[in-house]
């Protein structure tokens, strides 16, 4: 069941969802934090049927901005950076749920938008009415919606939206004539530079099936871990707390459907573990087997980490580092439930300072990357990365590389993986490793683009350290 064929809660609960969506956003703008991490936070709180509207709406907020602050940019006279975050915030969220949803009254978005923004700290009355007035400027100017396809593909009076298409008395996007790359960026939402750099490598209709890809919200899975009953049990289970759940496409896997699921006793048992079916092969790659000695170089939040220690029977040990405090407090609540041999370290900052004393069979390297895999999922990420980012990343990515072949004992195995779908942080950093160490061999490498497989984006690679002669 999607936002679109939910009953309307009572405006309270619609003020309520409005309110939290515009907190998650200031915050995720003002802090650094990605919005999945504040809402996992905070969806608990809500009744199920209001979850999946919260979600809907401040992704869509923050995933259509580019879009949004264009349109808006025809209504308001000081740029939307300049404007107060809560405004700011507040226009945003008003013109997403107007332009982009279909079923939900234009009243109800700009009443609820409003009540929910009066309670925020710092706003007056005269924020109230400014974003009020905008919003129903932006109102009169949307002439209908429709489900066809339009007879013009690229007509700039209509923005694609959740499930159709909303039409405007006048243009609100570039001609697409005139420059290709803007129009595609604007209609999407996506910086000009990715739009570019994907045209040139994958071409302009893959390039915009990449675009549509990036702006679905892509349903939670979770992995059915080892010790769990048989998965129509477990299924059954989820049902009965009123989830929407059905069996994965991948062996032991479960999706959900609506938003994120909120407090569940198949979760509090260790029955599943969530992670995307992408992230699940990339951990699978590397198949440690019962008494493997195995390391998870970049280990934060721990779901891959959970996923190595099953296989790992008595025999075996996994340790799992990060480079704070922080994010291996994340690791230790994942690995908590589970039993196994396991201990978490914090490592420098810097791979070049990491020295563990001690090698290894397996390693995972599942680096920092640009995230232009997991756009549907991390919205935000295509704001925070700059074409520039890409060469501070990968020198990164080759420190993390050399630093996991230094502890990598004869014959072990490596898998390096990111959630970026960019060669310079994949294929290249493979190739450059190769380069730079003889002994390696690549077995294996995977790259998934998410407009092909209907999950996350990413890469991986399996890689072998051949034995030494002496042994």
């Amino acid at each position: 069941m999607n936002e679109e064929s939910r009953p309307e809660p009572p405006a309270k609960e619609y003020a309520a969802v409005r309110k939290a969506a515009l907190e998650l956003l200031c915050e995720a703008e003002s802090g650094g934090r990605f919005i999945d991490e504040l809402l996992s936070e905070r969806i608990g709180a809500f009744e199920r049927r209001d979850r999946h509207l919260l979600q809907e709406i401040s992704y869509g907020a923050l995933r259509h901005q580019n879009t949004l602050d264009r349109l808006l940019k025809l209504y308001v006279k000081l740029p939307m950076d300049r404007q107060a975050a809560a405004v700011r915030w507040a226009l945003r969220l008003g013109s997403y749920q107007l332009v982009y949803l279909n079923r939900v009254p234009a009243h109800a978005a700009v009443n609820q938008t409003l009540e929910g923004m009066k309670v925020l700290e710092g706003v007056g009355k005269k924020n109230v009415g400014f974003v009020n007035a905008v919003l129903h400027r932006l109102i009169a100017d949307i002439t209908r919606k429709t489900t066809d396809d339009p007879s013009e593909p690229d007509d700039p009076n209509i923005l694609p939206s959740r499930g159709g298409y909303c039409h405007f008395s006048r243009p609100v996007l570039p001609l697409v004539r005139l420059d290709l790359v803007d129009h595609l960026s604007v209609k999407y939402s996506y910086p000009r530079w990715l739009v570019k750099t994907w045209i040139s490598r994958f071409g302009v209709q893959e390039t915009r099936a990449l675009l549509v890809a990036g702006n679905r919200t892509p349903r939670l899975c979770a992995r059915v871990t080892a010790h769990a009953p048989p998965d129509a049990e477990v299924i059954a289970a989820l049902g009965e707390e009123g989830f929407e759940v059905e069996a994965g496409p991948q062996e032991r896997t479960i999706l959900f459907a609506g938003g994120g699921p909120g407090p569940s006793g198949a979760l509090e048992k260790g029955w599943i573990q969530f992670q995307d079916l992408t992230a699940i092969q990339a951990g699978a790659a590397l198949a440690p087997p019962s008494g493997a000695r195995v390391l998870d170089l970049c280990s934060a939040p721990g779901g891959k980490s959970a996923q190595l220690l099953e296989g790992l029977g008595d025999g075996g040990s996994l340790l799992a580092t990060d480079r704070s405090e922080s994010r291996l407090a994340l690791v230790d609540a994942n690995l908590s439930r589970l039993e196994g041999a396991w201990k978490t370290a914090v490592v420098p900052a810097e791979p070049e300072a990491i020295d563990l004393g001690e090698s290894f069979t397996h390693i995972l390297v599942d680096a920092p990357c640009s995230n232009t895999g997991v756009l549907g999922r991390r919205p935000e990420a295509r704001w925070r990365v700059r074409r520039e980012d890409l060469d501070s990343l990968s020198a990164l990515q080759d420190g993390l590389l050399d630093a996991a072949v230094r502890h990598l004992g004869p014959g072990g195995r490596l898998v390096y993986s990111t959630c970026s779908i960019e060669p310079q942080e994949n294929e290249e950093r493979v190739a450059a490793l190769l380069r730079r160490d003889p002994s390696l061999v690549e077995l294996e490498t995977r790259l998934f683009l998410p407009h092909r497989v209907d999950a996350d984006g990413g890469y991986y690679s399996l890689l072998r350290k051949q034995p030494s002669k002496e042994s």
